[in-house]
């Protein structure tokens, strides 16, 4: 049993301890940095003699003390490499075509299904006609669209330039 009233804790100050506090002294400055209300370590600082820092510094070591400790880690496991994730033949088109709607290239889509489904993974050429495919339905939607909503157009951007940006400077995009 601790007797609150006479066990000491030395402050922890470097060098030798310049005052002696009591336990119980913590554990009313951790309650008065954990109350949350205005002034009341101001005022538990004052009543204990110490600053303000001490008050925090005691509600951390406190905290700290009351933490359960943590459980031994169990060893690593060993990763076991699992199978290949399989998609069926309308979810990889799906992927492939809303990918490359993001602006996603065909060989880099058929990278990443080669990643997800390894050595089944479409190729890229499979990919570009699963697109052609998606394109050619997708085209009378479109089209109505864009017959509805270009007289409403007040300002277009046809090039990130509009933006203030420049043009990437690559062989099959230069500057004209």
């Amino acid at each position: 049993m601790i007797d609150w009233f006479t066990t000491t804790i030395a402050s922890i100050t470097e060098g030798p301890p310049l005052t002696t506090l009591s336990l119980r002294t913590w554990v009313r400055n951790a309650a008065a940095v954990f109350s949350g209300c205005y002034g009341a370590v101001t005022r538990q600082a004052e009543q204990a003699g110490c600053s303000r820092q001490t008050v925090y510094d005691h509600a951390r070591q406190v905290e700290k003390r009351l933490q359960p400790a943590a459980p031994a880690m169990p060893p690593a496991a060993v990763p076991v490499p699992s199978p290949a994730a399989s998609l069926d033949e309308p979810t990889r088109r799906r992927l492939a075509v809303t990918a490359f709607a993001m602006g996603i290239s065909t060989r880099q889509i058929e990278d990443l299904l080669r990643v997800i489904l390894a050595e089944e993974g479409p190729d890229h050429s499979t990919i570009g006609r699963w697109i052609a495919d998606e394109a050619k339905k997708a085209k009378p939607v479109l089209e109505a669209l864009d017959a509805a909503s270009t007289p409403r157009v007040q300002t277009l951007a046809l090039d990130e330039i509009f933006f203030g940006g420049g043009r990437p400077s690559s062989g099959s995009s230069r500057r004209a």
